[in-house]
C-alpha cells in the first residue's frame, strides 16, 4: 500500500473519529475540546501531508514533460538551422 493511499484512510479515520466525538461533545458533555480539537488539527495534518506528496508527484512530472518538450524544441530548432545553411548554399550557388 503507498504511503498516499496510508494518509488518505488515516485522514478517513481522524474525520469520523472528529465527528464522534463532536457529537458526543454536543449530546453528551463527555470529551474535552482540547480532545476535539487535537483530532480536527490530526486529520487537517494528514490531508496537508497527502497533498504535498501529490505535490511533489505532480512537479516532478511537470519537470519531466518541460524537457520532454525541450529536447523537442531542440529537434525541430536543429532541423531548421540545417535548412536555412541549405537554402542559403542554394542562394549562392544561383548567384554564380
Amino acid at each position: 500500500m503507498k504511503r498516499k493511499d496510508i494518509l488518505n484512510i488515516l485522514f478517513w479515520i481522524t474525520l469520523v473519529i472528529g465527528v464522534l466525538l463532536l457529537l458526543w461533545y454536543i449530546l453528551g458533555n463527555s470529551p474535552t475540546e482540547l480532545a476535539i480539537t487535537i483530532t480536527f488539527l490530526l486529520m487537517l495534518m494528514f490531508k496537508m501531508w497527502a497533498m504535498s506528496d501529490d505535490l511533489k508527484d505532480f512537479k516532478y512530472e511537470t519537470k519531466f514533460s518541460f524537457n520532454k518538450v525541450k529536447e523537442d524544441i531542440n529537434k525541430v530548432n536543429d532541423k531548421l538551422k540545417k535548412h536555412e545553411n541549405e537554402i542559403k548554399m542554394l542562394h549562392r550557388q544561383k548567384r554564380k
